[in-house]
């Protein structure tokens, strides 16, 4: 049975980051790849849409991450002529 790509990068995220701190803490989603994740002044990590929902008086993060597909960032390397 072929699966959609979404389910297969949300299962991926799921396992990649398990144990680690790169959850939500407001809506336990564990942010997809490309997707950033936001610390607040008070360490709460939020997520993307979680930040939209805050108040304008506590939207002000001060340190963002964007989450990876693997611990290893990609390598870019040029193309052969």
């Amino acid at each position: 049975m072929p699966r959609d790509l979404a389910t297969i990068l949300r299962l991926k995220a799921a396992r990649s980051h398990r144990g680690n701190d790169h959850s939500c803490s407001s809506c336990h989603r564990v942010p997809l790849a490309g997707e950033l994740l936001h610390e607040l002044s008070s360490h709460r990590h939020v997520c993307q849409l979680c930040l939209a929902r805050l108040p304008a008086s506590k939207r002000q993060p001060i340190a963002s991450q964007r989450m990876l597909v693997s611990e290893r960032p990609l390598v870019v390397a040029s193309r052969a002529a």
